[in-house]
């Protein structure tokens, strides 16, 4: 009969897979998550990003007597066009239509929301102020339409803003969390 010193006490024994069984371990089980993880954010952040709603030419419209007119039809769940260019000082005018259901039309920091009827045009002007601040604002839709409805969005350009950041942070997020899986698969490796 054998004696187990304290050390051999304290340390878990590992119990040895049974004939047929392959073990999974904890560093398995850590990399797999980390993977699946990884592959499903990134998945997310290419589908938002290239979904109909985000994908497309850069549209500045007509300028009909001084007024830039957009013409945009909306429908699940994107707007065409989806990325609208104006400037600092001019006056927008958006002529939005529903292609199928309900839907709505906004933006935030222009201080307007529409409500789309089916097959009704509604048109709303606004004077985009001059000392408005160049860069990306959201467009985006302001009534429940189904399951995408969290991805019908589009984007107004004021002037000629520089790159967005805000498109490579999903991946930075993922890139974070992977960090912190492997820093914790690692800190429990070094505790055994």
């Amino acid at each position: 009969m054998r004696l187990q010193s304290s050390e051999e006490e304290k340390r878990p024994q590992e119990v040895p897979p049974k004939s047929g069984r392959f073990y999974v371990g904890p560093a398995f089980l850590i990399a797999v998550t980390v993977l699946l993880i990884t592959l499903f954010t990134v998945g997310i952040a290419y589908g938002v990003q290239t979904s109909a709603g985000s994908r497309g030419e850069v549209s500045e419209g007509v300028l009909v007597d001084s007024v830039r007119e957009f013409r945009i039809q909306a429908q699940q769940w994107y707007y065409n066009p989806a990325i609208l260019k104006a400037n600092p000082g001019e006056k927008v005018r958006f002529v939005v239509t529903s292609q199928d259901i309900m839907h709505g039309f906004a933006i935030n920091e222009l201080g307007f929301n529409m409500q789309l009827s089916p097959g009704e045009q509604m048109a709303h002007e606004v004077d985009i102020p001059a000392d408005m601040a160049e860069g990306y604002y959201t467009m985006y839709c302001s009534i429940f339409c189904g399951i995408g409805h969290p991805y019908m969005k589009g984007t107004l350009l004021i002037g000629n803003p520089g790159v967005e950041m805000s498109k490579f942070l999903p991946y930075f997020a993922t890139l974070g969390l992977a960090g912190v899986f492997i820093g914790f698969s690692a800190i429990k490796r070094r505790t055994r």
